[in-house]
């Protein structure tokens, strides 16, 4: 047993799911309210806590021996994670379109039901994967079908939280096509958003493995990733739908002062929050790192 007391796993999931979705629904709310996109940096805080989660779940499962089974796991999160995203999103859309039209302080209902229908789809799906890998595979790892149903629900709040980093506050299905999937900013989201979530315990394994200090490099790892799509977000405002052919074209008048600066802010507050981050993990390797005290060189002899 550790020496270290382990946060909850149950307590962690509280705080990728409704940390995550409180700072997705702010960024789209103070967004609209105020007219700006100036708080998308308020999805990618979302999608660090979101990794926190997954990284904890990745390190109970991968902790019965797993081994190269580590980047592996974050993959096949991000595929089901993905699939499902999609298919909240989408729900959220069709909803819109087919009579749940209530709109509250300028924001519309369905469109605040898709994030929630996206994480209890891939939640059910994170489950039903977990229960076939644990009875019908026979993986005989006791944390299998809770974690793999966590490890499916973070990574899909890590998508819905860089989408809204990406698209400048937005998580509706069609602006996620057209500025994440349709610009190919998907395959760095599905890579890059993955990395801090698996990269953590694979970096950190071994006898003298603690929770803090391999979630503090899931911080670290994810306010890196924070910063790359930062950078993304200048883009992606220039690419909208033609109405006539309902293909993806590239527009930069689009690309105006305001989204230049939510950008920046982004960009600048990962910078920041990745600075804090390092300090905080050199600090915890520190304390669990062994002295190692010089003793001068062997004698050439013994003594009698």
């Amino acid at each position: 047993m550790s020496e270290h007391k382990d946060i909850d796993w149950y307590t962690l999931a509280g705080l990728g799911i409704i940390g995550g979705l409180i700072c997705i629904y702010a960024a789209y709310a103070l967004n609209t309210i105020l007219g700006v996109s100036y708080f998308a940096f308020l999805g990618a805080v979302g999608a660090i806590l979101a990794t926190v989660w997954g990284a904890d779940a990745v390190r109970r499962i991968c902790k019965f021996g797993i081994g190269t089974g580590v980047p592996s796991i974050g993959m096949l999160a991000f595929g089901m994670g993905l699939a499902t995203t999609l298919l909240g999103l989408k729900v959220g859309d069709y909803l819109a379109t087919h009579g749940l039209s209530m709109v509250v302080a300028n924001m519309p209902v369905a469109l605040l039901v898709a994030p929630i229908a996206a994480v209890v789809f891939s939640l059910i799906q994170g489950a039903i994967i977990g229960f076939i890998a644990q009875n019908i595979i026979k993986m005989k790892i006791p944390t299998m079908q809770v974690g793999m149903t966590m490890i499916s629900g973070a990574a899909c709040m890590i998508y819905l939280g860089y989408t809204v980093a990406v698209t400048g506050g937005a998580f509706d299905f069609g602006s996620m096509m057209t500025k994440v999937v349709d610009t190919g900013f998907i395959a760095p989201l599905f890579i890059v958003g993955a990395l801090p979530m698996l990269h953590a315990f694979n970096a950190c394994m071994g006898p003298d493995e603690f929770q803090k200090r391999t979630l503090t490099l899931a911080v670290e790892a994810a306010t890196m990733s924070m910063v790359i799509f930062g950078i993304l977000s200048f883009a992606a405002p220039a690419f909208t739908i033609d109405a006539a052919t309902g293909k993806a074209i590239v527009d930069t008048k689009l690309i105006t002062m305001q989204t230049m600066i939510s950008s920046v802010i982004t960009i600048a507050l990962g910078l920041l929050a990745w600075f804090i981050a390092y300090l905080a993990y050199f600090g915890k390797v520190k304390e669990s790192g062994v002295p190692i005290l010089s003793t001068g060189l062997l004698p050439k002899k013994e003594e009698q």
